[in-house]
């Protein structure tokens, strides 16, 4: 992946991208660029969306876009032990292996704040043993598998010697990603740990119910 400001862009060359964004800065329009390029104007719009332009409408949107994130930048959040055991629940639920396919905690993703995200919630909630939190990595035979492991080790504040073997493969031509890390999976040996948040995620469906 490459991240643009907010963005993130899958699945197309650095050269298509890089293009894409210099006709974008040369005032050609999304529909322009698009046809040049042969691709979807969509798909141009993310990759440009944060060049500055002078045209109306994108100033609108820009400025809708910063009015409606300051609501929710400006939502009051306090994240107490009990909070975070909540919401790592939550996410647990979403990005989790489940039992009884699994006996263990197993959190992955390949999205870098997401996993730190739910680790520290589940640091803070579950006061873990650090010496059992266990990182297994998949990553791209493109990958610098060093760099990457010592990056995702110093994110995630847990030493190198606590990460298994990664499992590495040949990434496909319809899958080329720029940046990527690769998917990192966050695991913890304790089944009453991965009951407790199965449980946690019962009980809050069931006052929606």
């Amino acid at each position: 992946m490459i991240q643009l400001g907010e963005m993130t862009i899958k699945f197309h060359s650095s050269n298509i991208v890089t293009r894409a964004r210099e006709l974008r800065k040369a005032g050609l329009s999304i529909k322009e660029i698009a046809m040049q390029l042969k691709l979807k104007s969509p798909t141009i719009s993310r990759w440009c969306n944060d060049i500055p332009v002078k045209n109306a409408y994108h100033l609108y949107i820009k400025n809708l876009e910063k009015l409606n994130k300051d609501k929710g930048k400006n939502l009051k959040i306090e994240i107490t032990p009990q909070n975070a055991k909540l919401l790592a629940g939550l996410l647990y639920w979403c990005e989790g292996s489940k039992y009884p396919a699994s006996n263990f905690i197993s959190f992955a993703n390949s999205d870098q704040k997401l996993v730190g995200m739910f680790l520290k919630l589940f640091r803070l909630g579950f006061r873990p043993e650090e010496k059992k939190l266990k990182v297994h990595l998949q990553l791209h035979t493109t990958h610098d598998t060093k760099a990457v492991t010592s990056y995702w080790s110093q994110l995630l504040k847990i030493p190198k010697i606590q990460f298994y073997k990664p499992t590495v493969t040949r990434p496909t031509k319809n899958m080329k990603r720029l940046d990527y890390m690769g998917t990192c999976a966050v695991r913890y040996y304790d089944v009453s740990i991965l009951w407790e948040m199965t449980g946690i995620f019962e009980n809050f469906s069931s006052t929606l119910s």
